[in-house]
């Protein structure tokens, strides 16, 4: 009988409420602590790719976030077993058929529709059949969560994303925001780089950062908090840097797509070495400071924010400073707050409060991003980085410290 033959049984027993969650702690032999606003989690693995991907996911440490090795007190455990696929799909399939009552209907993240079932065990999530990821089964229990998920390198790391949610949602709590933006520092001075998808927040960012004295802090979402008589701080959400093949040329590294992973590159035949490519190489921030020496920081205060527009095939250069209220309008067009349209789904249920709440704090918290310098930057897919970043630079340079 093999290891999947024997924990299968046992699953079941868990999902159907006849055995505890701790009967799953012979086949979850690596852990890792995490700790969220205060909050310590303790994750027990059967995969060691999935508690390898949640310290580096959570490397840098930060206040709002941070991964610990050695033993500390938790709270809370989330046990994850990986499965073969068929697995997976039959234990969820097990769950719809026990479902009591009414069931509620959540998205985990755009393309991931999902639905929590009342069961006797408690409530359990299992992921639509057309959900666009890996199927998976997450209980929730009142001391933590057992998520069951199929053993493929991508899927196994989804426990470090429900983390991940976790975190975020406290952190929104504690009057955090979430902006589309990456950022870097020069001199611990900090940068935010706003704007859609393709605009080149990341590869700027990631330009200010190999500079003189710069350092890395976020790519793609940045949290922020305000406090009187202070600039805006700024925290890197965890996650990957998401680059396309172009980027990285543009940025001296073409050899990256020989790199080793922990998330498999894209398909050869992928659309991702191109500029605007929608398939990206993913690489985590401490992979990115492994390989290329460039420093990464956990936070720093907002003191410049440049709002880019890159452009295909052109190699100049041209930049103004931003007003009040066109800032003001960008800036809400990236943030992740009641009534935007890339407000992601609680499916966990952490958030509390209402939303009017959230409303006033997002707007306070843009109304003094606003007020903070920023500049338009236009330049080309051909203008070298140097040449940008010394605009930057040149413009931070401007300003007096905070």
């Amino acid at each position: 009988m093999t290891v999947n033959d024997r924990v299968m049984p046992v699953l079941d027993a868990v999902l159907a409420g006849r055995d505890a969650p701790a009967a799953l702690d012979t086949w979850c032999r690596e852990d890792v602590t995490v700790q969220l606003s205060g909050l310590a989690i303790q994750l027990r693995a059967s995969s060691s790719t999935a508690a390898r991907y949640t310290r580096s996911l959570f490397t840098p440490g930060s206040s709002l976030w941070n991964a610990h090795d050695d033993a500390i007190s938790s709270t809370m455990t989330m046990r994850t077993i990986a499965l073969p696929t068929n697995r997976v799909t039959a234990l969820a399939e097990r769950v719809r058929l026990r479902a009591r009552g009414v069931s509620r209907d959540v998205k985990m993240h755009a393309q991931a529709p999902a639905r929590w079932h009342r069961t006797a065990a408690g409530p359990v999530l299992v992921t639509d059949t057309g959900a666009a990821i890996a199927p998976q089964v997450v209980a929730r229990h009142a001391d933590g969560y057992t998520v069951i998920t199929v053993d493929d390198t991508d899927a196994a790391m989804n426990a470090a994303r429900h983390l991940r949610e976790i975190g975020y949602r406290r952190a929104e709590n504690d009057g955090w925001v979430c902006l589309h933006a990456s950022a870097a520092t020069i001199d611990g001075r900090g940068i935010l780089f706003v704007g859609n998808s393709g605009a080149g927040k990341s590869s700027l960012a990631l330009a200010v950062a190999a500079a003189d004295d710069g350092a890395f802090l976020s790519n793609d979402r940045t949290m922020i908090a305000i406090s009187p008589d202070a600039a805006p701080r700024a925290v890197a959400m965890p996650g990957p840097i998401r680059l396309n093949g172009g980027t990285l040329s543009a940025l001296g590294l073409s050899h990256a797509s020989r790199w080793n992973l922990a998330r498999p590159k894209p398909a050869s035949g992928s659309d991702w070495q191109s500029f605007q490519g929608s398939n990206k190489l993913h690489i985590l921030p401490e992979e990115w400071r492994e390989r290329t020496g460039t420093p990464l920081l956990s936070s720093a205060a907002v003191e410049l924010i440049v709002f880019p527009q890159v452009i295909h095939g052109n190699h100049k250069i041209d930049s103004c400073l931003t007003p009040l209220g066109r800032a003001r309008r960008l800036l809400a067009a990236q943030c992740m707050s009641p009534g935007d349209d890339i407000y992601v789904c609680d499916w966990l249920s952490i958030r509390h409060g209402n939303t009017d709440k959230q409303g006033v704090n997002s707007a306070d918290v843009l109304d003094a991003l606003a007020r903070r310098p920023s500049m338009d930057l236009r330049f080309g897919t051909d203008t070298p980085y140097r040449t940008v970043t010394a605009a930057i630079k040149d413009r931070l340079d401007a300003l007096p410290r905070t």
